[in-house]
């Protein structure tokens, strides 16, 4: 049956909506840490160790052995920094100076950067439902966000501006991981790899920013809240799980995507858990991203 489903033209849409969802439900579970005064990067830095020791026993445990060659290290070193930390330091320095409403609007540019790179490289052809898809879901979250941050301040435009480097080298990343996969490498293997890497690349950027009197990084055990950590940890073991089998079978344009189906289901999580509620114009644009979503989606080829 599984072998079926990898068949099917479907099976690259259920990953995306497997991976957008977990990450998307994982939201809940920062805002829990965060309004308990662990840091951003701490809480950033515990979730990829977790998640990434998480997966690496679940390698293990299915064959795949730990690789610790050059290109390997390589890859994950690399892919764990522009891929995680490198974003994640720059949207909570972002986050931190002018709230979360306009740096999270950078989130809407992943795919689109993704996309021209991929044509510039000649990963991709043009192929216009592809590009109208990815443009429809552009629309849809900028319907979404842009009314929900505000204009833009003159102090804050160099911390938004730094904040959209964050999908420049999320979009970096998407590229790196699919022309730098290790030969035969397993998915699982990688996503763990990528995790325990960002983990590291965190641990020293809280040691940095430690050295210019922000909060050390937060150790379990002091809060009554520190079973968000593990939690949160498990639901990155999840998404990197699936994360890394649909870069691997649909490739990077269709892999950026996860952010609109990640808006999509922190949007339907306050919805019918925080009681949310949302204006036409909302609905709307999430009706605008499916079918972009869903424009994109053709069977792509296997690697």
């Amino acid at each position: 049956m599984f072998a079926s489903l990898r068949q099917s033209r479907f099976y690259p849409l259920l990953l995306l909506v497997a991976t957008g969802t977990t990450l998307g439900l994982s939201t809940p579970f920062a805002k829990v840490a965060l309004d308990q005064g662990i840091s951003p990067v701490a809480f950033a830095f515990w979730q990829n160790l977790i998640g990434g020791l998480l997966l690496l026993v679940l390698a293990c445990a299915t064959g795949s052995r730990p690789v610790a060659s050059a290109q390997h290290l390589r890859f994950f070193l690399i892919s764990g920094f522009i891929t995680l930390a490198l974003p994640h330091v720059l949207i909570f320095l972002a986050v931190a100076r002018i709230g979360a409403g306009l740096p999270s609007v950078v989130y809407a540019f992943p795919t689109l950067l993704t996309y021209s790179l991929a044509l510039l490289l000649g990963m991709e052809k043009l192929v216009w439902r592809r590009a109208a898809g990815i443009g429809l879901g552009l629309v849809g979250i900028l319907l979404i966000l842009v009314p929900r941050s505000g204009p833009v301040a003159g102090p804050d435009l160099p911390w938004m501006l730094l904040a959209f480097i964050a999908p420049v080298a999320l979009a970096i990343g998407n590229i790196y991981r699919t022309r730098a996969w290790p030969q035969n490498a397993a998915p699982l293997l990688l996503a763990a790899g990528t995790l325990l890497a960002a983990a590291l690349w965190l641990l020293l950027a809280g040691g940095a920013m430690a050295l210019v009197s922000s909060p050390r990084l937060y150790l379990p055990g002091h809060g009554e809240t520190d079973w968000v950590l593990p939690v949160a940890g498990g639901f990155a073991c999840l998404s990197f799980i699936t994360y890394f089998e649909l870069q691997r079978v649909a490739g990077p344009v269709y892999l950026s995507q996860i952010g609109y189906v990640i808006t999509t289901t922190s949007l339907m999580i306050g919805a019918f858990y925080f009681g949310e509620s949302y204006s036409l114009l909302v609905w709307g644009a999430l009706l605008v991203i499916i079918f972009g979503i869903l424009l994109v989606n053709q069977r792509p080829s296997q690697r």
